[in-house]
């Protein structure tokens, strides 16, 4: 039934109608999915250049209003649903909700600005900046990395820095927003890399970085009063609605945590080290592993390849 409602122009199916015909939650449609029996390709999309704005536009409504802390199995559904590899789904929510530039988005807008297309024009294609400017700005700021690191980067923050850096954060930030402090921060600091200058910045504006136990039954319990109303929990505890969010999902998280790794996981957490995807990342895909298992783990995994692969050169050479 589910083939029957592919829809070919977006290159997925109709859940929300297959749902509604067979009186069932959209969840629970996509729970008993045999994909194994579907004749529908998968996309693949690894890039976010790959994506439509209808479907990161999708992508960001249904994890928001279907999942909570999304688990790896819960990425297996979002996958189904759009019909795509669950990391790149994964992938493109990332950047939805903390929009970046990246490689493969820096070279379509050079190829669109050699083509003479204007600023407003590129940013219908690439809305996830917020305006024009930003977009822009991004543009302007991102370089390609040439695989060497300047003797500059290495050097640590001096007093001024930082004392110049506190000021900006002063005059430009804005709970829940950082866009605009980061943008007169890297303007401020053209020879720090983006990473370092974002790293000083959370150090500097996360009073509440480390989030307590204490912090994660606080919103539980206000989640449990007013449902998900992140401006309101995000008010009575003095934090922003997405940071009130992620100790709410954190707290999720350790609910789910288990010991023993499934098949399943292990296969997740390979995808992950294929793709460059750190154990922070990592743990929030696969849901129910903390992030310091997460790394264990993943060195343990490359270990193992690494002795499989000189094993079998041994062989050869044999």
């Amino acid at each position: 039934m589910a083939d029957q409602a592919y829809d070919e122009q977006r290159g997925r199916c109709d859940w929300d109608s297959v749902a509604q015909d067979l009186n069932m939650s959209l969840i629970e449609c996509l729970q008993l999915f045999d994909t194994s029996l579907s004749t529908v390709p998968v996309q693949t999309l690894p890039n976010i250049t790959d994506w439509s704005v209808d479907d990161l536009s999708t992508l960001k409504s249904l994890v928001l209003e279907q999942f909570g802390a999304v688990t790896a199995d819960e990425w297996r559904l979002v996958g189904i649903y759009m019909n795509v590899e669950q990391t790149g789904c994964y992938m493109a929510y990332g950047i939805c909700t903390l929009p970046r530039m990246t490689p493969d988005l820096h070279r379509a807008i050079t190829q669109h600005r050699n083509a003479s297309l204007e600023w407003k024009d590129i940013f219908e294609k690439y809305p996830l900046f917020g305006s024009v400017q930003i977009l822009c700005n991004a543009y302007h700021l991102y370089k390609e990395h040439s695989g060497t690191k300047q003797k500059n980067v290495l050097q640590k923050w001096t007093d001024e820095e930082i004392s110049r850096l506190q000021d900006i954060i002063k005059a430009y930030y804005r709970p829940g927003n950082r866009s605009q402090l980061s943008f007169q921060a890297q303007m401020a600091f053209p020879k720090r890399t983006e990473a370092s200058i974002l790293g000083k910045i959370r150090q500097y504006t996360s009073k509440n970085s480390n989030i307590t136990q204490k912090d994660m039954d606080h919103v539980n319990t206000l989640v449990e009063a007013y449902g998900k109303d992140w401006e309101r929990i995000g008010q009575e505890t003095d934090v922003s609605p997405r940071r009130a969010q992620r100790i709410w999902a954190q707290h999720q998280q350790r609910q789910k945590v288990t010991q023993a790794w499934t098949k399943e996981e292990l296969e997740t957490l390979r995808n992950c080290i294929r793709d460059g995807i750190g154990m922070a990342e990592a743990s929030r895909i696969i849901g129910t592993k903390m992030s310091y298992a997460c790394n264990a783990k993943m060195q343990s995994l490359k270990r193992a390849g690494k002795h499989y692969q000189q094993y079998n050169a041994g062989i050869c050479l044999e």
